[in-house]
């Protein structure tokens, strides 16, 4: 028994120098690689960084105490950068199939889809743009005809009682009706012309009650065509334009797949300012952070359309194997499902 006590400690010390030898060793301080992608990260005027990656990484490390310092890196050496071990992690980076081959990454931040900018035109002529298309044309061959229909019918009841206001003669008995069925679906309904027959006054009280649901259609349609919103929603629709893109996102990924003709720049402001340049027609990036270049630049003559297409995660990266991605991963969900985790992901992106 004598022997025992000596030999527990020494398991005890062999054990406890295994797991310190087994368990990897935090950096400290953590270096923070940050490059300019708002509304994640963003430099102001002194030099320090603010944005939503960037304020949630504060609140994380100072809740479980983690010294660090941040260091400026481009966006397209992140990974160089991490696999060198000059930084050991990097806010905020899209997490693609191709990044996670070389790359570690958190729980996401933010999911965002690709946003479209373009030139914001005058109304006048987007409605004018609308009015002369294919699709406008065929609603007003559509409309039309079924007003002939109509008031085709209308004539037939009429034109023997009522022959003052519908024409006996065909050619003008039908135009008669068309102007009749017109005025009375547009809810104008002049009056120069109403049927007088019993069967003509139901016809009557059935279009002008089918008018109400034609008349709301075909505003909407009317409206549909004359906004551009539709237009981004379909990757077809680029096509014909030329479409500026920042290297190495998924928007250009995603586009370049699509086959569609693009350029390339190192950041949104640039392509941006090809956009203003006439070099491209409309610039693709990442939803929130086209929004929000475009509003700390001043170009209120610039419009975004947000779209369905290219769904990404936004999170933080860590080289391969990295100590730090566990702690790192616990530590972030405690924050953003939070109340201050909450406020601040509002607090940036508030829709």
């Amino acid at each position: 028994m004598k022997f025992l006590a000596p030999a527990l400690l020494f398991l005890l010390v062999i054990g406890g120098n295994a797991q310190a030898q087994e368990a990897p060793s935090r950096p400290d301080p953590l270096v923070i690689g940050v490059f300019e992608r708002p509304p994640y990260a963003t430099r102001t005027n002194d030099g320090a960084w603010l944005g939503l990656a960037v304020d949630l990484w504060r609140l994380t490390a100072e809740a479980e105490g983690w010294a660090y310092e941040f260091r400026d890196v481009e966006g397209g050496e992140v990974a160089d950068a991490l696999a060198r071990n000059r930084i050991h992690a990097a806010l905020a980076v899209d997490a693609t199939p191709e990044a996670e081959a070389r790359l570690d990454f958190t729980h996401p931040l933010h999911t965002a889809t690709m946003g479209v900018a373009t030139q914001q035109r005058s109304m006048v002529l987007n409605v004018a743009q609308g009015f002369l298309t294919w699709q406008f044309l065929r609603l007003v061959l559509g409309i039309s005809v079924l007003l002939l229909a109509v008031g085709a019918l209308m004539w037939l009841l009429e034109r023997r009682r009522n022959d003052g206001q519908f024409s006996k003669s065909p050619l003008r008995g039908l135009g008669d009706g068309f102007w009749w069925a017109g005025v009375t679906l547009t809810t104008i309904g002049y009056g120069d012309k109403a049927p007088i027959t019993l069967s003509g006054r139901v016809v009557a009280m059935l279009w002008m009650l089918s008018g109400l649901a034609i008349s709301a259609a075909l505003t909407a349609a009317v409206v549909s065509l004359t906004d551009m919103r539709q237009s981004v929603q379909l990757p077809e629709r680029f096509h014909e334009q030329r479409v500026g893109v920042v290297e190495g996102t998924t928007s250009a990924s995603f586009l370049e797949a699509e086959g569609v003709d693009l350029r390339r720049y190192l950041s949104v402001a640039e392509a941006l300012r090809a956009m203003q340049a006439g070099e491209v027609d409309t610039v693709a990036a990442a939803g929130p952070v086209l929004q929000t270049t475009i509003s700390e630049s001043g170009a209120f003559d610039t419009q975004v359309r947000r779209t369905e297409l290219d769904p990404h995660y936004v999170s933080i990266a860590l080289p391969e194997d990295s100590p730090l991605r566990e702690p790192l991963n616990r530590a972030l969900l405690t924050r953003l499902t939070s109340e201050s985790g909450w406020n601040l992901v509002q607090r940036y992106l508030p829709e």
